[in-house]
Order: structure tokens, then sequence, then C-alpha cells
């Protein structure tokens, strides 16, 4: 018989090939000095259990463990960024699990996902369940795993308790814990954030810490803290916490291999290089600004110091497919501040229930805004008031004033009052006591506008490449005036 021909194309990968890994040490971090640390023997605890950790995760339990000379944590704020897929909680589920089993600890795991709050979960309950020596230490009578959806947690004999929440701006789940940990905290509010905190204060141990896993956030993340850890660890600014990241600094060319294996610890490990260089020759070639983010760990600086005022979830809770019918209408037409654009919307608040915000028209001001003033004339027997704000709304009032619409029923407000009109909606939306419809458009731009200061203390909402604030705050414009005018049309109404 001949020999046999390889297949075409076939090329034996070479030794060195085979054994290469991703980068184990950070591209870049603050991090203090400390009396000794307990990580090693944390990572040996859990090895000798058959758990493997790689370099860059046992590094992490070394931080995470590292103490000052009372025993107590050296860093009670600790930041950590890197690419997607790159084991970021794997190190943080066994340091709650450490915290808790050896050192009687309680903590709290918070993710912005339900799905991934319940596979932390399970996955720390599949490893008690799998060995007496954690499992024995659980609270007896079947009490020790708690698996309702949304209140799972794990319970012990001596108190200590390890619980998991999805996140709300109203608070953690009630409890007091030593240590928190933030996964996905690229989504972590200020509102959030502050509302977990104080869990802390009174914790049993008098040593609490905080955890921030992440990774580089896009123009529509609505979070701020995670992006405030970055910017002061790189300005030096970052005080007593510590932060570590695996990141970029530019775009750089997606198709460069060994970029992949300087950002990615997991490269040769979990993330395969065939399964890297499709990636990069898919979206690195399309959208090389998303591929530098989300595989190279890169911090893109248009998303710096964007502070969203509502999340995606807020807003979505008040969608309603119902509607009211009828009810005191209000309306609100909001000109963009170089006058390009004008939205009108209209707030419909019923007897009972929930007012309504649902954005009528927005156009381009080059065709004119004279349809402005004719819809609103057109509905003067319905309108309880107008409120019109934006340097272009001079013309739209003069028309109103031609047309001898109600003086009364129009008010131009200034800048406190805009002010004051988005404070109340995004109060409302954050207590559920408003509705709108789910407009595509106005959704995102509740939950991607940036915020924007107003005066001293108030603020408003800013345009985004994904979000246009006229939307919104002629939905805010109408929703003050539903709420606060004292003045009622002849009868009820119905949009249209």
């Amino acid at each position: 018989m001949g020999a046999e021909r390889p297949r075409a194309g076939y090329r034996r990968p070479s030794r060195a090939l085979m054994k290469r890994y991703g980068r184990q040490t950070p591209t870049f971090e603050r991090v203090g000095i400390c009396d000794h640390s307990d990580g090693p023997d944390a990572v040996a605890l859990f090895e000798g259990y058959g758990v493997r950790f790689i370099p860059a995760q046992a590094y992490e339990m070394e931080l995470y463990l590292a103490k000052n000379e009372l025993g107590e944590c050296e860093a009670i704020t600790i930041g950590l960024s890197r690419p997607r897929q790159n084991g970021k909680s794997f190190a943080a589920r066994y340091y709650a699990l450490w915290c808790a089993f050896v050192e009687g600890r309680s903590v709290l795991y918070s993710a912005h996902n339900g799905s991934t709050t319940r596979k932390m979960f399970k996955f720390m309950c599949d490893f008690i369940e799998a060995h007496e020596d954690f499992r024995r230490k659980l609270k007896p009578g079947g009490q020790g795993i708690y698996k309702a959806q949304g209140s799972e947690g794990i319970y012990l004999a001596d108190g200590t308790i390890i619980e998991f929440s999805t996140r709300t701006n109203s608070g953690a789940r009630g409890g007091t814990y030593d240590v928190i940990i933030v996964d996905e905290a690229q989504e972590l509010t200020d509102e959030q954030r502050d509302a977990m905190m104080p869990t802390t204060i009174a914790s049993d141990s008098g040593d609490p810490q905080m955890i921030y896993i992440g990774t580089p956030p896009n123009t529509k993340c609505p979070g701020t803290v995670f992006r405030g850890l970055h910017d002061d660890a790189h300005s030096g600014e970052l005080g007593g916490a510590w932060w570590l990241e695996w990141a970029a600094t530019e775009i750089g060319d997606t198709q460069d291999e060994d970029r992949w294996y300087e950002y990615n610890p997991m490269m040769g490990y979990r993330i395969k290089e065939r399964s890297m260089r499709n990636m990069a020759e898919t979206v690195g070639r399309t959208s090389p600004d998303s591929f530098a983010r989300e595989y190279l760990g890169w911090w893109d600086a248009s998303t710096a110091s964007v502070q969203h005022l509502l999340t995606v979830e807020e807003w979505g809770a008040c969608a309603t497919d119902e509607p009211p019918s009828d009810g005191l209408m209000a309306v609100g037409v909001k000109f963009a501040p170089d006058g390009s654009r004008v939205a009108l919307a209209v707030c419909l608040r019923p007897d009972e229930g929930a007012p309504y915000v649902e954005v009528v028209k927005s156009a381009s001001t080059s065709r004119g805004t004279r349809w402005v003033a004719e819809w609103l004339d057109a509905r003067r027997d319905k309108i309880a008031s107008v409120a019109i704000d934006g340097k272009r709304g001079e013309s739209t009032v003069q028309k109103l004033a031609d047309m001898k619409f109600p003086k009364r029923a129009v008010r131009v407000p200034g800048s406190a009052d805009v002010a004051k009109a988005c404070s109340m909606l995004v109060e409302a939306v954050q207590d559920g006591s408003i509705a709108h419809y789910g407009q595509p458009d106005l959704d995102a731009a509740a939950t991607t506008c940036a915020k924007r200061r107003i005066g001293a203390d108030g603020f408003g909402f800013e345009d985004t490449e994904t979000g246009d604030s006229t939307l919104i705050e002629a939905c805010a414009l109408a929703y003050r005036e539903a709420m606060t005018t004292k003045r009622r049309p002849g009868r009820k109404l119905r949009i249209g």
C-alpha cells in the first residue's frame, strides 16, 4: 500500500504553539502593599477539591485576601476589569465560599442580570453539595439552601450567609453583610451602589469589603461607578482602593494575534485561538471598536463621564399595553438646543391609575414648525396646559397667540422648571408611578441619553449617539404640566 496522503492544508502544530497562554499579570494595576495574604491558602484548599485556578485567578485570590497586621482586609474596595469570557467571576465564586465557610463572613453576590445571579448560585450549590466538608456546615433540616427564584441563599449553621441579588435602586436583600461582590459592575449606577453600601457598615466582623468585577462599558451602559474607579485609578486618585485590568490602550490591529494573548489571560486555557480568530475576522473587521472593547478590554474614552438617569429595567417596568383612553391632557413641546428638531409629547392623567406619557411626533425643523401650533390649536378645548421649551419655541408661542389659543394654557418654562420636570419624571419612573407605551425611540432616549447639569444642582437629558433628548424631555414637560396645572378644559379627551 502507498503512503497515506496528508489532508489538504494540514500542518502539525509546533510544541511552542500548543503551549501558548494569555498574559497572567495585569496590563495595568494600582495595588498597595499588605502584611500577608490568605490567598495561597485558599487556592490550595480548593485545589484539594479538584478546582483549578489559572495564575491570574490565583493572583486575584491573593489580592482579595490581602490582610493588614490586624488580620483585616487591606483593601476595602477592589475593582477588576477584563474582556468578556475571561473568567472574571471564577475567583470571586471561591472567595465567597472561603469568606463564609472558613472566615465566617457573610456575603452578598449582586449582578445586573438575573440569569448571571442564578448561574453563580448554581455553581456554589453544586460545589457545596458535592463535598461533605462544606455540606455539613449548612443549616440543618434542609434549610441550608434556599432556591426560590429571586430569593436564592446559602445559610450556614453558625448564622453566616451567602445571599444573591439582582440589583435595584431600593437596596440589597435587607440583611447585613461583610462582603459585597458586584458582578457586571459596568452596569452599576451610583444609586444602586448607595443602596447596597449601608448593608456593610454594621457588619458582624467590622471588616467590610466591596469587590467590583466587570468589563469596559459601552455607550448603552447606565453605570457610572465602574467607570469612576477606572478613571480614578488611571489619574492616581483612587485613594485606598485597588484596581487591576487587562486592557488595550487603543483599538489597534484587531487581527494581531499577539494582542489577543496580551489582553486575554484565558487564551490557551478556555479561549482557543481559532475562536478568537473567528471573532476578529467577523466583529473585528466590521466593528473594530466593539471588538477592542469586548475582546481586548479597551476603555472607550467617548463613554467617559457619561451618567444615565434611567435604567432599561426601570423604564421597562413602566411600559403598558393598555394606555388610558381619557383623562386630563397636558402637552410638552421640546426644541433641541440648536433648534434643529422638535418633539411633541402628551401626558394623560386619568382619574384612576398612573399618568401616561407618549410622543406624538418628532421631526426636523428644516421644513418648518407650523404643524406644532396647528396640532395644538386643533385640540384647544382638550388641552389643559402646554409647556414649550427651546429658542425656536418662541415662534410657536406667537403662532398660538395669533390663533387665539387660550393664553392661560401656554407656559414657557425657565431652566429651573425644566430641571424640575426632569426630576419629577425620573422619580416617577423609579417609583413605578408613570406609564408609557414602549415606543422604541422613546425607550432609547429614556435609557441612553446622558445626564446634563442645569444650574447648581438641577439636571436634564442630553443627546447621545443612541438617544434623542428632545423626546424624553418633551415627556417630562408634559408630565409636570399634567401633575401641577390647575386649569381644566371643558371636557375630557381622547388622544388622537
